[in-house]
């Protein structure tokens, strides 16, 4: 329990300083290009890493 909640922690710490940075009114072009394009490859593992997990539960239900 402990453990979940220093990494909800962080996690959170570190979306909150992206968006942030972001949303800053100074922020150049550049670095916002940058984390919407780390943005898009995180969704993209992310949709993989759901479209396995269904497969597999997928396959577990059709064993049993």
């Amino acid at each position: 329990m402990a453990n979940s909640f220093w990494r909800g922690l962080i996690t959170g710490g570190l979306i909150g300083g992206l968006l942030g940075a972001m949303f800053a009114p100074s922020i150049k072009p550049e670095f916002r290009e940058r984390v919407m394009e780390r943005g898009r490859g995180l969704r993209k593992q992310a949709e993989r890493l759901a479209h396995r997990a269904r497969r597999e539960v997928d396959e577990a239900l059709e064993e049993r």
